[in-house]
């Protein structure tokens, strides 16, 4: 195992969510990077409306984050997704999900729930990556 330092992933366009929620996006911690519940609000505050442009979202914020330490989406190795609406709404989540993974697929947990944090919201996904070269 490679000795790696505890260090925060946060892309400049987040760094206002690092500073007022006291959290970092992404987090490294030994050979994995751990990212904070991502949902589906742009960098820019607005939440779109649709279950599907909020997933994408979720998933553009992820490779953002995962940018930042030099990773892409195929380096995701557990992904949970809380979902408001599961049910309803899996098909379509499949549909973004199917397009943004690739094999090795990472392991994926899909939980439904009640309420976020942000009112609109549809999906809060939680990653661990592994860092290249490891």
């Amino acid at each position: 195992m490679t000795d790696r330092k505890t260090r925060a992933l946060v892309p400049e366009s987040l760094a206002a969510i690092e500073r007022d929620w006291c959290m970092s996006p992404g987090l490294i911690s030994g050979d994995h990077v751990y990212l904070t519940g991502i949902t589906g609000q742009r960098i820019d505050g607005v939440i779109p409306e649709t279950p599907e442009e909020q997933y994408e979202t979720a998933f553009d914020n992820i490779a953002l984050i995962l940018a930042e330490g030099g990773m892409t989406l195929a380096d995701m190795v557990d992904v949970t997704t809380f979902h408001i609406g599961l049910q309803d709404h899996l098909d379509t989540f499949r549909k973004v999900w199917n397009a943004r993974v690739s094999p090795p697929y990472p392991a994926w947990t899909a939980v439904g729930v009640t309420e976020f944090i942000i009112p609109g919201n549809f999906i809060e996904v939680k990653v661990v990556a592994r860092l290249p070269n490891v």
